[in-house]
């Protein structure tokens, strides 16, 4: 079993959401955010199982490792 990975960005989550669900195991997400895109990203991540946290852009950006 490999060890876990971090993945950020709304791009590179979203097609490993398409490419391979069962992978992801949480994504952390800006609840403030609730656009048509937003919406149908959590959609796909409730959908293949995964654990939703909410956290605030500085929590983000620390995961990140941009903070």
């Amino acid at each position: 079993m490999s060890s876990p990975k971090v993945l950020f960005g709304f791009h590179a989550v979203g097609v490993r959401l398409k490419t391979a669900p069962q992978s992801i195991i949480e994504i952390f997400y800006e609840p403030t955010r609730r656009d048509a895109r937003m919406r149908q990203f959590l959609e796909r991540a409730t959908e293949a199982g995964a654990r939703l946290i909410e956290a605030d852009g500085l929590r983000l950006a620390k995961l990140a490792g941009s903070h």
